[in-house]
């Protein structure tokens, strides 16, 4: 009896979204940068309005700079997430797809490790495996980890091990060890996806050569 040939990945609701916002993001990161830096440049605004309220009402305050402190957040906040949204925009992998289900089905057949029924999907889905953005090493991204583990473990350890210790110290580490908790499984998800596509891209490439 003839095995059963592999079926089309079928993405879910939400898969096809963050699909749809990938290409929307990938062939026009201006305006994806922008659009989401003025959101959250408002976002920042009405958080720092809602926190200089009482000041603003006080008579023998000084309304002007409080203003001028929440216009400043506003920037600064709009500024950063648009900075980050570019770059994340930047790594999305080049493809000319603007199929978001199409997209979408290519990346889950990526994940998958294997070859699917459909060339073109598998096609489109060596490309999105090639790209540094999509397939890249996660062991890479542990470099910015492993600064921020220094910075929030360094001083409580000087402490610690210092002459004035109290066990109450021990509480200082509670955002190394809670950075490590999330981290770890997160990193060990991520080579296991990467391990994937590179088996798919591997897979691919020995069926074209």
């Amino acid at each position: 009896m003839n095995a059963r040939p592999p079926a089309l990945p079928r993405p879910t609701a939400a898969q096809v979204l963050g699909a749809r916002v990938r290409i929307h993001a990938a062939h026009h990161p201006a305006a994806f940068a922008g659009g989401g830096g003025l959101v959250a440049g408002a976002f920042v605004a009405l958080l720092a309005l809602l926190s200089a309220a009482p000041g603003l009402t006080d008579p023998t305050g000084a309304p002007g700079w409080l203003l001028a402190g929440v216009a400043g957040a506003m920037l600064v906040g709009a500024l950063v997430v648009a900075l980050l949204l570019g770059l994340y925009a930047r790594s999305l992998p080049k493809v000319a797809e603007t199929d978001p289900v199409r997209y979408a089905t290519a990346r889950i057949q990526a994940a998958s490790g294997e070859l699917g029924p459909d060339p073109e999907t598998n096609r489109l889905a060596h490309r999105m495996s090639t790209h540094t953005g999509y397939g890249s090493d996660p062991r890479h991204h542990l470099a910015p980890v492993l600064v921020i583990l220094a910075f929030v473990t360094v001083r409580p350890l000087a402490e610690i091990i210092g002459p004035d210790f109290a066990p109450s110290m021990l509480f200082q580490l509670t955002p190394a060890v809670l950075l490590v908790l999330l981290v770890v499984p997160a990193h060990r998800r991520a080579m296991a996806r990467y391990s994937r596509i590179t088996a798919f891209r591997d897979r691919y490439e020995s069926a074209h050569s």
